[in-house]
Parts: C-alpha cells; structure tokens; sequence
C-alpha cells in the first residue's frame, strides 16, 4: 500500500472562544491547500482513498484533495487520525483499508511519529511537517520505506 500523510493546512490560530476542534483553514491555508491539492493529484492519480482526523482544518484540507480529484474521492473521517491517537488506532486503520494509494489527513507532531514508526526510524533532532507538507511510504506487512517528504512549495 502506498500512504500519504498530509498535515493539515493553516489554521486559524489557537485560543480565544473557538475550540481546538473547530478551528478552521484561513484564507491563505484555503488557497494554498487549493493549490497543493493539484500538485498531489496529478502527482499520485491513482488515490483511491482520504482518511481525515475529523477536527475541522483536517476536514476542510482533506476536501481540498477531493475536490482536485474531481470528486472521485470521498473524505472519510477516523478517530485514528485525531491528536494523540496513536500509533495502534493508525495501524488499525490501515488493515482496515482496502485503498492501494490513500491519504490519511492529520496534525503534527502525530504524523511523523507514524512515519517514523512504520518506517521503523528515529529522529535524533526535529522533524516535521509544514502546513500543507506530506510524506509518502509504501507499506507491507505493517513495515514501511519512506518513499519521499514533500514541503508545500514543492507542490505548488
């Protein structure tokens, strides 16, 4: 199987009245996830799947990959990919999947600890993903290679 992981695009910024799980993309997190979304679509064509964490910015992010899919894709939301899920509850998700290619929508630091987990790596110093940055593995067995690390700009 081969899996993106996509970090969500920029948020509204925390505090204030709104809860975490409602904060939404801004303008400029809207236009660029547009853009980068393209990008995805005519560099993977053959996705099969979204998976998104369901706080609000993921969603909206995960929808932008649909839509550049000309809505061939259906954005579908899993607790695995909420903040602190986990890497048991992502790994349940993936044998739950039957998607060659998929998307699999989240937050940082998450998304890399599952990159690093699956393929079976350790940082030493930081790692991690711009807003709107992904990484590509093909995993069998439960075992993964890390295949690529895409920052926004490369995908616009």
């Amino acid at each position: 199987m081969k899996l993106i992981l996509l970090r969500h695009g920029i948020a509204e910024k925390k505090g204030g009245d709104k809860p975490d799980e409602e904060r939404r993309l801004t303008d400029e997190g809207n236009q660029k996830m547009r853009t980068i979304a393209r990008g995805l679509a005519r560099l993977l064509p053959g996705a099969e799947a979204i998976y998104s964490s369901p706080l609000v910015r993921a969603v909206e992010t995960a929808q932008w990959v649909a839509r550049a899919y000309g809505g061939k894709l259906a954005v579908e939301t899993a607790a695995a990919l909420k903040p602190g899920a986990g890497a048991e509850a992502f790994r349940e998700l993936l044998q739950s999947s039957r998607a060659e290619c998929a998307f699999f929508v989240g937050h940082e630091p998450d998304l890399t600890a599952l990159m690093l987990d699956l393929a079976r790596m350790s940082s030493q110093g930081e790692l991690e993903l711009k807003k709107g940055g992904c990484y590509g593995l093909e995993v069998e067995d439960g075992a993964g290679t890390l295949i690529f690390m895409l920052t926004p700009s490369m995908l616009q």
